[in-house]
Parts: structure tokens; sequence; C-alpha cells
């Protein structure tokens, strides 16, 4: 999403407020596909600086991934407050301005990859998948032995039971 700052960079205004909402696709993070439900709203300010402008906002967005531990569907608001520069040199690796426009989709994608969590969960007592079986622990349970014993400790586990 690109934004004409040209009042901006001309000094006929000191503050631009944006008010936005933009469509993203989906995209994969840490082996995770995440997906947007319904638009992302993008709301702040945009203020002149010496060498660009700096912009003051909010994104909320809600997010749908799938559990880490038992592969359900979980929808995440999220809120992320962010206070980005950018600027007209070429030297610099932030976000620059490109002549009279900023593009804020990089922005907006890197704030939202910086504040996702590694792993999801659909509740902190989520059991999770049977791990022999594929049973969905938190919807019903199954009968497997799911406790091994690696066979180069075996010999050890009856090390304290000797008579």
């Amino acid at each position: 999403m690109k934004i004409d700052i040209q009042d901006l960079l001309s000094g006929k205004s000191s503050v631009m407020e944006i008010d936005e909402k933009i469509e993203l696709s989906t995209f994969d993070f840490n082996k995770n596909e995440y997906k947007f439900d319904g638009p992302i709203h993008i709301k702040g300010n945009i203020t002149k600086i010496e060498d660009g402008v700096i912009f003051v906002g909010t994104i909320n967005a809600q997010v749908i991934t799938v559990c880490s531990r038992c592969l359900e569907e979980v929808k995440q608001n999220m809120t992320i407050s962010f206070e980005e520069e950018f600027t007209k040199s070429h030297e610099d690796l932030g976000y620059q301005i490109m002549e009279t426009f900023i593009d804020i989709t990089k922005l907006i994608e890197d704030n939202l990859l910086l504040n996702l969590p590694l792993k999801t969960l659909c509740s902190e007592s989520c059991k999770g998948l049977c791990p022999v079986c594929g049973t969905n622990l938190n919807k019903s349970t199954c009968n497997c032995e799911t406790q091994t014993i690696d066979p180069r400790l075996e010999k050890l586990k009856n090390f304290f039971n000797r008579d």
C-alpha cells in the first residue's frame, strides 16, 4: 500500500493522519501458514523529520493459524504498536521514501512477523495429539501405550529397585 507524502515533504502540512484497511494474502513463517480473517486495519500519524518521515501507529489484524499441539484452527486478534522511520537515503537498511510516497506493505508484514508467537496454542491446557494413533486428546481419549523407554537406557529402569 502506497501513501503519498508530497504535502509533508514540501512543508504544506506537518502531520498526516492515516486510517486505512488493506488486504494481505497468506504467508508462511516458522513452518506455519498464517491467513487473515478480514482486512488489516492500520491507523496512525506520519510526521516530517529532517531527512524523512516517522510513522507512529497501530496495526489491528485477526490472524488464523493452527495450534502447534493439536492442529486445530486458531484465530488470534493482534494489536501491534509501532514507530518506524522512512528516509530518503539509500544507504539506510530501513524503510525508504520512493520519490513522493512510502510503501507501508513491508512495514506491516515485518511488524506482524515480529509479533507472532513461535508456538500458537488453542489453549494453555491443550493436550495435543496422541503420538501413536493421532487422536486429538482434547476431544477424546485412546488406549495407546505412550510411555516408551529408550533401549539404550532400559537397563537403568530398575536401577533403584534392587532387591
